[in-house]
């Protein structure tokens, strides 16, 4: 039984993009998936490599700074793209597979900016 989506709430944005990656990056084949701000710092992630590795290939990737591949992380094994939400831009990179609820995450992120 999965618990009340109330219970794995957070006021802490890192752990609210944790739980919310948790629960959402789960296409097939996706190894690991981040959130960072549009200079590469780390917001939250979940996964078997280093996020704050896979957060800064995915922001030079989005700079269109390709060769930036630390740890051997190239396409099409990452995937970036830019999130916008309001004014501010962050990064969304994931390992192995696209994240498939981008959306939805930039509607959490706007939850936990406006709070």
């Amino acid at each position: 039984m999965q618990p009340e989506r109330r219970v794995l709430r957070s006021p802490n944005p890192t752990r609210a993009i944790r739980i919310f990656l948790a629960r959402n990056a789960t296409d097939a084949g996706l190894r690991a998936a981040v959130v960072s701000d549009d200079h590469g710092a780390l917001l939250g992630g979940v996964g078997d490599v280093d996020h704050e590795t896979l957060a800064a290939v995915g922001t030079a990737l989005v700079g269109g700074n390709v060769g930036a591949r630390p740890l051997g992380l190239v396409p099409p094994d990452i995937h970036a793209s830019r999130l916008r939400v309001g004014e501010r831009e962050f990064v969304v990179t994931s390992l192995g597979a696209p994240l498939g609820a981008t959306a939805p995450l930039g509607e959490a992120l706007a939850r936990l900016l406006a709070a």
